[in-house]
């Protein structure tokens, strides 16, 4: 299974943020790059359940937001690619 790495493009300072935490990289085992998005989402996900009504898509992951990750082969992965989808490496970024 291909190994991505999952790299952000937008400034620190982009409102498209929101507040949600930032990363340097990830990386992660997935089948496609649309499915790497989805396996990096926990890492940025708000652990609280919203309430109804207080349901707000720009707390949802930043990892399907093409505007501020972008998600590219690592061709070169130490990593093995058998075995399940997963997180394999995250780098939380300097300051938030």
């Amino acid at each position: 299974m291909p190994i991505w790495i999952l790299e952000p493009v937008a400034d620190p300072d982009d409102p498209r943020w929101q507040g949600r935490p930032r990363f340097d990289r990830v990386v992660v085992r997935a089948p496609t790059a649309a499915y790497a998005r989805v396996v990096a989402q926990p890492l940025d996900t708000p652990d609280k359940v919203p309430e109804f009504g207080e349901q707000d898509p720009r707390t949802g992951s930043g990892f399907k937001d093409e505007k501020l990750y972008r998600v590219i082969p690592d061709t070169g992965s130490d990593h093995p690619g058998e075995g399940a989808f997963a997180i394999l490496e995250s780098t939380p970024a300097s300051g938030g």
